[in-house]
């Protein structure tokens, strides 16, 4: 900020009346801040910059538990959230530390893009900031990740929860997908659970396996409301899931310590720009124009399922290095022309049907009266099988086609 403010003072004193040395001046502005965005956001992957205590490549250095507890009090005392030492919390510390170094490395290495967006959102929410870690836990810092059950993004949102905190699904919009709007139905989902509980821990708990297995939990312990007075009650990943949330806090603040650091390096938040795009427009379009893969332009803009943009009537936001803004501006219209034939048309499936079940119902007979699949009505519905019951309702994203 200070340097910007410094060139455009440089600007007005010299009072610049030729356009043409504007222009030039205020390229040349541009680039420094851009620069400047760059050497502030950038996190190195270079070993010797973080490896001051000499780790050997590979080496695991040893667990002192009166240190980590030392470590653990700072944290603790910097958070509203329970950071404190406890001998469950140092089991996964040890785990993630001698069996997870890389994959924390990799993590270290997407923070630049992904932490200061939840950081954002979160201290909008007036919630903890640790809570960015979150997403370290559940999805890796993929906004692609989908687990097993079905949850997607980088707050792993199963489908009915991610419709009700009113995030848009659809053929080619899942904004599960989509870290900003994710991440601001995440603080909202997570602020309900903590204001239901009254305890962070309790709320990450109903956050992991929902608020019913909470709540069971609870009443199996006798009305208990701590989570680790209530943990041996919830389901087994639920167990482990407060652990691993405080070994990755730890880990990820303390990595050079234990000789863990950044690799992969994703583009920081503060280099990337935003513009809105209302014409239908393929990656690959974008990437023939400009200096940027499919595969790239993807990762910024993940929640367009199909690498397409959609196009009207709405506008659509496409995330793009700052550096490469004035080069869409310029060839947008070019992009459009390039291999035209290749744009399908856009055709959204609509808002879902309510379909009660019937006597002899069996699910792959109404999937395919629906010109769906059985798979994409167990996501819609959160069914782990194919058992449904009479009088059951259903949400189905009907295939235009069969309406």
């Amino acid at each position: 900020m200070v340097l910007t403010a410094v060139l455009v003072s440089g600007l007005l004193d010299a009072q610049t009346t030729d356009s043409t040395s504007t222009s030039v001046q205020l390229s040349v502005l541009e680039t420094s801040w851009l620069e400047w965005c760059q050497a502030t956001a950038c996190t190195s992957n270079d070993t010797a910059l973080w490896n001051i205590r000499d780790f050997v490549k590979g080496e695991t250095p040893l667990l002192d538990t009166a240190t980590i507890q030392t470590r653990m009090h700072v944290l603790d005392a910097a958070s509203p959230m329970d950071l404190s030492w406890n001998p469950i919390a140092h089991s996964r510390i040890a785990f993630y530390a001698s069996k997870r170094p890389i994959h924390l490395g990799r993590m270290l290495g997407r923070a630049p893009l992904y932490f200061p967006l939840f950081e954002e959102a979160l201290d909008r929410h007036d919630l903890p900031l640790e809570l960015k870690y979150l997403a370290v836990v559940e999805s890796g810092l993929n906004p692609k990740a989908r687990s097993h059950a079905g949850a997607r993004g980088l707050w792993q949102f199963m489908y009915a929860t991610a419709r009700g905190q009113g995030l848009r699904i659809d053929s080619y919009i899942d904004e599960r997908r989509d870290p900003v709007r994710s991440s601001e139905a995440a603080c909202v989902f997570l602020k309900k659970l903590y204001n239901q509980y009254g305890d962070w821990y309790l709320a990450l708990a109903a956050y992991n396996a929902g608020p019913g297995n909470v709540n069971k939990a609870i009443r199996r312990s006798g009305g208990k409301r701590n989570f680790w007075e209530i943990r041996y009650f919830l389901p087994r990943e639920t167990r482990n899931y407060v652990p691993a949330f405080m070994a990755v806090v730890y880990l990820m603040e303390y990595h050079a310590e234990h000789n863990i650091f950044p690799a992969e390096l994703f583009t920081p938040y503060a280099a990337l720009d935003t513009i809105e795009v209302n014409t239908v427009l393929r990656f690959d379009q974008i990437a023939a124009h400009l200096n940027m893969d499919v595969e790239s332009l993807s990762q910024l803009n993940p929640m367009f399922r199909l690498d397409i943009i959609p196009g009207p009537p709405e506008k659509w936001p496409l995330v793009l290095p700052q550096n490469l803004i004035p080069s869409f501006l310029a060839y947008q219209k070019d992009m459009i022309l390039h291999e035209p034939e290749r744009t399908p048309k856009i055709v959204f499936v609509p808002e879902p049907v309510i379909y009660r079940v019937k006597s002899g119902d069996v699910l792959g007979g109404i999937a395919s009266n629906y010109g769906v699949s059985v798979k994409q009505v167990k996501e819609w519905n959160g069914l782990k099988g194919t058992m449904i019951r009479v009088g059951q309702k259903l949400k189905i994203h009907a295939n235009p086609r069969s309406l």
